[in-house]
């Protein structure tokens, strides 16, 4: 059985039209068509049900199987292949949200040796992307920010902080007034926000669930520094963690919500990744200075 074989076949599942898979690949749509005899031949099953030729391929009992089991194979022979290149080359490729990248990992940079930095490859993504390219095999090491409690079992993860979510207004709004706030409240004020591969934006469904309102959302960005400037320019008020630093014109809102989220960070790597000597290194040195810090004091 070979690979591009099963890459063949799952993309025929997905598309479910050989001409597509054909071009997908830049192949030719009999190469598909031997490619999947080939499974059947070896596995000794039909795949497909060979119906009329101009309807969408469909699937036997046993050809969802070997889909399902066909898409883990090729995960893990990605995963393989990822894991090998950066052990290989002793780097890291490490992913993190901007809020970490820019209020976080300052902090520690004086902690960690000037060489570090030539082995490292950060990428800048919600912590929400960080997981899954974590998961996939994108990344090495993901550093971000999740609520309340993480149950993946896949995944290594040691927490270092944790923060509470807050109001952030001007400094000139009415609500500066107060000296804390129930969402419940907020249900007709204009939010900004950041975009949905962020915690904050679960934080800010689960806190409207809770609260059985929908305040709306009037702008949203991938920028933490842009959601801060539009609450600046009264655009709109946001509901951002603690962790973020404030400028100037800013106030910060506590939420007296029971059951409010938390927004917690830690380091995170794959159970199943084996690191080279070099990269073991690097994580524990990232992982102490991380956890060296009091974030609160800040």
């Amino acid at each position: 059985m070979n690979i591009k074989d099963l890459q063949y076949y799952v993309s025929l599942t997905q598309l479910k039209n050989f001409s597509l898979v054909a071009a997908q690949f830049h192949v030719s749509q009999p190469t598909i068509s031997a490619a999947i005899r080939r499974l059947e031949t070896e596995l000794k099953t039909q795949l497909l049900i060979r119906a009329n030729p101009h309807l969408p391929v469909a699937l036997t009992t046993t050809g969802i199987q070997v889909q399902r089991h066909a898409s883990q194979i090729l995960l893990e022979h990605q995963l393989m292949c990822q894991e090998v290149a950066h052990t290989t080359t002793d780097q890291l490729v490490i992913g993190m949200p901007p809020i970490i990248e820019i209020n976080y990992f300052p902090r520690i940079a004086s902690q960690l040796p000037q060489a570090l930095f030539s082995q490292i490859q950060p990428i800048s993504q919600g912590s929400l992307a960080a997981l899954k390219g974590l998961k996939n095999g994108q990344l090495d090491l993901a550093v971000f920010a999740y609520l309340n409690e993480f149950t993946d079992t896949t995944i290594q993860l040691t927490t270092f902080d944790t923060q509470s979510f807050s109001i952030v207004v001007p400094t000139d709004d009415p609500l500066a007034t107060h000296s804390q706030l129930q969402f419940r409240s907020l249900r007709h004020q204009r939010f900004v926000a950041l975009k949905d591969n962020f915690v904050h934006r679960q934080a800010f469904r689960q806190l409207s669930h809770q609260n059985h309102v929908r305040p709306t959302i009037v702008f949203e960005s991938n920028e933490i520094g842009s959601i801060l400037n539009m609450v600046r320019q009264h655009v709109g008020i946001a509901l951002l963690s603690n962790a973020v630093q404030l400028p100037a014109g800013l106030h910060r809102l506590p939420l007296t919500d029971a059951q409010a989220p938390t927004f917690n960070v830690g380091v995170a790597y794959r159970h199943s990744m084996t690191f080279s000597p070099t990269q073991a290194d690097l994580i524990q040195r990232l992982t102490a200075a991380f956890q060296s810090v009091d974030w609160h004091a800040y």
